[in-house]
């Protein structure tokens, strides 16, 4: 009989190991947006059962809109869970924003610390109802004086303590990145929307339809298609949702 362990097809690590974490920061290295590399952070939190990423920097208290999608580094949240989020100003209601700004190094989203924050109780019970059922959050530093949160999240969580130290090089490292694909897009060539191709796009950040914003303006739908489509192929967008996230972010609408 053979004393060696043979690994089957598709090894299960009880813990993410050195080489394994390596091969993410390689990865993390050859990201050159926000997309990619939530792509990536993702793949390496599905094991411990995350589906969602969201890693920002802090909002100050009393910021709009439009600034507090500002501070999002990497966002792999629900769409429909970030409208609301955003749309209500849950980032100043949010207890894993309040733990991060008072420096709590990590905790998971059931800990006392986070039930403590009685005001948050309604932020937390409605992110249930989109995935976002069991999280962890990280507080990092960044270049600045903010804190950075970095959150993992999903329908059940299982990050064994072992994995948490791999997970936070990954987080900083990320983080690291994610700032520097910023100051790059910032010194890039200023995107220049018409007047009219803000105007399209403002109404459809407040949600209204294709079909409406052309009756409102009192102009085809045909127009409307060719205005969005120009503003995704000036912005680099992916989707009209994209393209509002984008334009809200460099402050063409608000």
């Amino acid at each position: 009989m053979s004393n060696h362990w043979i690994l089957p097809g598709n090894p299960i690590f009880p813990a993410r190991t050195l080489e394994e974490t390596q091969y993410f920061l390689t990865e993390l290295e050859a990201c050159t947006t926000q997309e990619e590399l939530a792509e990536v952070v993702i793949r390496y939190v599905e094991p411990f059962g995350a589906t969602n990423v969201l890693v920002g920097t802090m909002p100050q208290i009393g910021a709009t809109k439009r600034q507090q999608i500002g501070h999002v580094l990497i966002n792999a949240w629900p769409n429909d869970w970030s409208a609301r989020y955003f749309s209500q100003n849950y980032v100043f209601k949010d207890p894993t924003i309040t733990l991060v700004r008072e420096g709590l190094e990590s905790f998971f989203w059931n800990e006392d610390e986070v039930v403590g924050v009685r005001s948050g109780m309604r932020v937390m019970g409605e992110a249930k109802e989109f995935g976002l059922a069991e999280g962890f959050t990280m507080t990092l530093p960044s270049l600045g004086p903010e804190h950075v949160g970095f959150s993992i999240a999903g329908e059940r969580l299982e990050l064994a303590p072992e994995n948490k130290k791999n997970l936070a090089l990954v987080a900083n490292f990320a983080v690291y990145r994610a700032l520097q694909i910023r100051r790059t897009q910032q010194n890039s060539s200023v995107v220049k929307l018409t007047a009219r191709e803000r105007e399209v796009l403002q109404l459809a950040a407040e949600g209204w339809k294709e079909r409406q914003i052309a009756s409102r303006l009192g102009i085809t739908d045909h127009a409307i298609d060719k205005y969005m489509r120009s503003c995704r192929e000036k912005l680099g967008s992916r989707n009209t949702n994209h393209a509002i996230a984008l334009a809200l972010r460099k402050g063409l609408i608000s």
